[in-house]
Order: C-alpha cells, then sequence, then structure tokens
C-alpha cells in the first residue's frame, strides 16, 4: 500500500512538471493533452504548429528576397539617373567649353583650360 501511494504521488508530479514544461511552449494543446491517454491531439496540434512555422519562414524568406530584389532594383534605377544626369552635364560642359574657346578665338585671347573650365561652370550656374 506504501508503495502504491508513492507511485501516486510520483506520477502526479511527473504529470504536474510535464503540464507545466509544456504549457510553456504550446498552452492549450499541451495542456489539455498531458492527463489524458490518448496523445493524438498532442501530436496533431504539434504537427499544426511546425507546418504553421514552416509557412511563416518561408513568407518571411520569400519577403526577405523581395525586399532584396526590390533594393536592387532601386539602386540600378539610381544609378541610371545618375549617368543620365552625368552624361547631360558632360554634354553642357562641352557646348559652354565649344563656345568659349569660339569667343576667345574671335577676340584671340588666351586663357588657360582650367580658366575655360572655371568659366563654363560659371556659366552653367555650377559655382
Amino acid at each position: 500500500q506504501q508503495y502504491n501511494q508513492t507511485r501516486r504521488t510520483m506520477l502526479s508530479v511527473a504529470r504536474l512538471s510535464a503540464t507545466r514544461a509544456l504549457t510553456k511552449t504550446c498552452p492549450r494543446a499541451a495542456a489539455a493533452s498531458v492527463g489524458s491517454r490518448n496523445m493524438v491531439g498532442f501530436a496533431d496540434s504539434m504537427k499544426s504548429k511546425e507546418r504553421i512555422e514552416e509557412e511563416k519562414f518561408i513568407r518571411q524568406k520569400e519577403h526577405e528576397d523581395y525586399l532584396k530584389r526590390r533594393t536592387e532594383q532601386v539602386d540600378e534605377e539610381a544609378a541610371k539617373a545618375r549617368d543620365e544626369a552625368q552624361k547631360a552635364h558632360d554634354d553642357a560642359m562641352h557646348e559652354t567649353i565649344d563656345e568659349l574657346f569660339g569667343v576667345l578665338a574671335k577676340s584671340g585671347d588666351k586663357v588657360s583650360d582650367v580658366g575655360v573650365e572655371n568659366l563654363a561652370l560659371w556659366k552653367l550656374g555650377k559655382k
């Protein structure tokens, strides 16, 4: 009789600690299934939880991949816009420098190349 009492106490303690441990990870499903003899509900809930976690991981990974692709696309567009702006600036500088050399040739004046570039920038409103 002492043995049976000790055994019941040990089983109660085991159930209590299992309940506490499992309710921390999945409160409703685990707490309902610990005391019962049928663990099928618990296994189903764990499979369901695993499936949900996998789907959540896949969605997160797809979102990260989308953000990476979007960042690359934005960077490419920004680089293309920079290149176009630089080309437009270079074209305007070349036209202005040609115009300045034409004016200087008519008057016979001589100005250094740095001076001509500075005059072109001034004319374009950059300095």
